[in-house]
This record gives structure tokens, sequence and C-alpha cells, in this order.
């Protein structure tokens, strides 16, 4: 079974809190789902809505078309008529069924008067009545999602669904049976998994400035209340407030989106020359400038890999799902304590802000890399070694003190203009991330249909709709690209076994596509087709996009 349900109201109508209980109810009877989140950057009274995909199959896909929805103004509604699949089910205050009666007449419509407020609670318990889900579900849901609100408001929510159980008339669904599938599952979003692996994972200081859509990690990270945290006045204060708490040996990470990022650039040159681990979330999203910040696009692949001026080598992860957004959180921490660099997350607004049930989230152990707990009394901070990474110390260890110095330096920390050692040390930047993946015994990719001769290349959360178009497409598979760099040459070989790549992605240009393109010389591979699968309207790949290519 699958089921898509559009929750669409103005900004302020408790449309998220909707959502929840949508979402909550079909988690607690054991059905997969994930969501798109669409909100207008200006707040206040314009339209949001949430699509809601549901399966009892674990075959979960975005798409243009919705079964339901549940519109809870007359432009809501509106808007939400062309996306309706033929008979789909409305429902919606009579007052705004009324205004648009003629575009209505070929659609299932359920609607009442409702002279309060509280258009969602009596909307959401009509869908509730309608798919014959069990009361005493739908109140324990409306207790838990309300729990922070005043007793009166959770007993008029639970006393208004009891009254449209005993008098609302309506025929039952005979298109979706709707029971429990399986033992309850869990909910999470995209920055919840990051912050929760942060923590987990032993951080010791984060720091943020709210921006779309980066801004809920800081929120997550507030509300566990266990890891001390800054809410910056600028990304500046961010990026520079995170390299002090490195350079005292703490677990630092900060997460922002393109315009804040490019003011920690400076900063992040300074992490590169004096080895200072940060972890940088960075949540792309529609540019350039301020651009339309509330949606989708992959604007700042280029960004990643080329963050901040001087010639380096560093690591760009891009997770895939939410068990991935979990545990490459581990992973981010410990490359970035392991090879004393900078680490960037990559993501993105509809992984960022996309709900979706998940496996169990694992972990990867902690690990702090080289940190010396007795150093000698010469004690050289930047010591040229085998491996070319530098034992490190913490603060107020004997003999730990040293300078970190963003000029170029000896192994003590002095500033040299030597040439040896300045060739020394661009090596050293260089060559302690050469054979990662050899070292680390990780994938950069992961292939799905490897019989396949026509792959797709992506990377990020459309993978749940890219499955689901591979599933019901076999002459398709796909390459679902994690790590960008350092790259993996193993991929060349991959792709060198096949007739065409397709490389999707949201932007004009083609970042992806360019960069491993360029960097696995794909086009002096001369059986091999490259083609592309380009979207840039604000919004993500439906099942509908990736359908245009078998047409």
């Amino acid at each position: 079974m699958h089921l898509n349900i559009r929750i669409t109201g103005a900004a302020g109508a408790w449309v998220n809190s909707t959502v929840d209980i949508v979402a909550g109810l079909f988690a607690e009877l054991g059905y997969d789902m994930i969501t798109d989140i669409e909100y207008e950057s200006r707040i206040k009274g314009w339209v949001n809505f949430f699509d809601v995909s549901i399966s009892d199959s674990n075959e979960l896909f975005l798409t243009k078309k919705v079964d339901m929805v549940l519109a809870f103004n007359s432009e809501s509604l509106e808007k939400a008529i062309p996306s309706l699949v033929p008979w789909a089910t409305i429902i919606v205050n009579k007052k705004w069924s009324e205004k648009s009666a003629e575009k209505l007449e070929w659609f299932n419509v359920l609607d009442l008067e409702i002279a309060d407020k509280y258009d969602n609670t009596y909307l959401l318990w009509i869908l509730s009545k309608y798919l014959n889900i069990d009361l005493d579900i739908i109140l324990w849901k409306i207790e838990k999602v309300f729990a922070r609100k005043w007793d009166v408001v959770v007993n008029y929510n639970k006393a208004v669904i009891e009254n449209i159980y005993k008098t609302y008339d309506v025929e039952t669904s005979k298109d979706y049976k709707i029971e429990k599938v399986w033992e309850p599952k869990t909910l999470c979003y995209g920055n919840k998994a990051i912050a929760d692996w942060a923590i987990a994972s032993e951080l010791e200081y984060f720091s943020a400035y709210p921006m779309t859509p980066a801004s809920t990690v800081l929120t997550e990270v507030i509300k566990d209340g266990t890891v001390p945290f800054l809410q910056a006045e600028d990304e500046i204060a961010v990026a520079n407030s995170a390299i002090w708490a490195s350079f005292t040996g703490a677990r630092a990470m900060v997460a922002t989106s393109g315009w804040g990022f490019a003011l920690m650039t400076e900063a992040l040159s300074f992490a590169v020359q004096a080895e200072f681990p940060i972890v940088a979330v960075l949540a792309q999203r529609a540019g350039p400038s301020t651009g339309t910040p509330t949606y989708q696009e992959q604007w700042d692949i280029n960004f990643a890999l080329n963050p901040t001026f001087g010639d380096f080598e560093h690591i760009v992860m891009y997770p895939s799902n939410l068990e991935e957004s979990y545990y490459f959180g581990w992973l981010s921490l410990n490359f970035a304590d392991k090879y004393q660099n900078p680490v960037i997350m990559l993501t993105d607004k509809q992984a960022a802000e996309m709900h979706a049930t998940h496996w169990d989230f694992s972990a990867a152990p902690v690990e702090r890399g080289v940190i010396l707990e007795n150093p000698p009394e010469d004690y050289k901070r930047y010591e040229l070694t085998e491996s070319w990474i530098s034992p490190r110390v913490v603060v107020w260890t004997k003999n730990w003190d040293f300078i970190a110095t963003s000029y170029e330096h000896d192994e003590f920390w002095a500033t040299t203009e030597d040439t040896e050692l300045k060739q020394k040390f661009t090596e050293k930047r260089f060559k302690k991330l050469e054979d990662f993946y050899k070292k680390e015994g990780l994938s950069w990719f992961e292939i799905i249909n490897p019989t396949a001769k026509k792959m797709l290349v992506i990377a990020w959360f459309t993978r749940y709709t890219a499955e689901y178009f591979v599933k019901n497409n076999p002459e398709y598979g796909l390459i679902i690209v994690k790590f960008l760099k350092p790259i993996d040459e193993r991929l060349r070989d991959e792709i060198a076994k096949l007739e065409e790549v397709v490389f999707v992605e949201s932007n004009y240009s083609g970042q992806i596509e360019n960069y491993i393109t360029k960097e696995l010389g794909l086009k002096y591979i001369d059986w091999l087709k490259i083609s592309n699968l380009r979207k840039y309207d604000l919004f993500p790949f439906y099942i509908e996009d990736f359908n245009e290519l078998v047409k």
C-alpha cells in the first residue's frame, strides 16, 4: 500500500503539529514513511504544505500527486487541487469547499462546518475516522504531541476527537485498510539525526548562528542541554569560537548554510594551517546570496570541495539517508580528530528537514587520534612523522603549551620561510589523507542493482525515490555517492563497466557531474554515454521526474 497525504495551510495554523500527529499515528501502526516539507520564506500567513508518503512495504518515494489533502484555508485548497489524483479525498472546512465548489466536482469531499479556531483538530480526526484508525491510538497520540500545552488544550482536542467519532457520518475508505502492520517505528528528521550523533559521539562544543535549513541542529543541541554551545552574533564568531575550542583539545562542530559558510572561510583556512580538528555541517539551500532560502537545491557542492583559499586536502561527506546522517556524524568527528583537519558534512534543505521512519541508528567507536598524555619537554606540536600526523595534547597537560599560528611554521610552531620546510608542510597537508579509503576501510559509494548497464549517480536523500524508481525499472541501477573528497578512484572501474551514467542533481551547472567526470577522466572512456537529470525549480526530485528517463 502507498498513501500520499498533503497537509496544507497558512504558517501559524498548526500545520506542523498536525503533521506530527499524522506521521506519528502511522509510525505507531508500523508503517514506513518519508515527508517533504515546503514553506515560503515570507513566513506569516503564507501557504505551507507537508507531504507524507506512507508505505506498508518500505517502498518510499516522493510524488507530485497526492491521494488526500487536509486544507486549512481557501488559498491552500486552491493550490493543492492541481496535485490531486482523480477522485482524491479532500478534507476541509465547509466554508472553503463551498468557495471552490465548481473545482471540486470530481473529488471525494469530506467537509464540516467548523465554528472555532481548531480547524486542524476537526480535519485530522475526520481523516482518522475515514481511514478507520483506532480511537484509543489517536487519543494517546494527541496527549503526546500536546503534552507541552495546558491540560485544557489537551482535553479540548480530545473532546473534539471523541465527538467527531460519535457524530460525523462518513463511509470508511474502501481503498485503504489502515491497521497495525508491524511493531511501532521511530520517526526522526535529518537535523535531529545530526545533532543526536554529535552529542552521542562526545561532542564538547557547538556553535551556530541560526540559518535555514541548518537552524534546527542548534535547536536540538540546546534542547539536549549536555553540550556547551554558543549562539553567536555571526558566522565569523561561530567559526573562530569553534577553532579556539578545538585548540584546547575539545571536539568542536558548527552548522550553517551557504551565506554563513562564506563568512567562515578565513577561519577554515586558519584551521588547515594550524591543524585544528573541526566539523562544519553545510546545509545547502537555493541561492545565490539570500536566494530562495527555504527551498531545495544543491548549489554548494563546488563550495564544499573548495571551501577556502590555499592548497590542501580535506574530507567532504554527504549522507544519503537518516541512518547515514547519524553514523557519518560519528565518522566526521573521528576523522577531524584523527587527521587534524576540517571535515565538511554536506546536507541540503530536503535532507535537513525530511522526517522518516528509520532502522536502528548505529555508531562508530570514538577515536580521538594521537593524543599524548605525557609529552616530552621538547614537545613538537607539528612534528613531521612517518604518517604525516603530529601528536596532539590537551590544554593544561604538562609541557602542553604551543602557539597555533596562521603563518607557515616549523615543527615547534615558530614562524618560518625556509623553503625546505615550506615544501615539507605543504606535503604534510596532503599526504596525511593519502589512501584515505584504504586506511579507513571505507567505500566512497554504494551500488544498487549492480548488473544494470545504465546507472543513476546521486548524492543526497533523493535515494529514497531513486531506489523506488530503480526497483520498478531494472534496466537502471543506482550509484549513491557518500564521500566527495578525497575522491575514491575505485569508482572509475565500476563506471567503466557501464554503457551510460546519468548524474542526478539539484543545480543548473551539474557540479557533481563536472567534478567526478574530471577527476576520474570519464570522458576518456570511449563507449560511455554521460547524461544528466538536473532540477532547479526549488522542489525535490519526484518519481515523475525519474519516469521522464524512460519515456
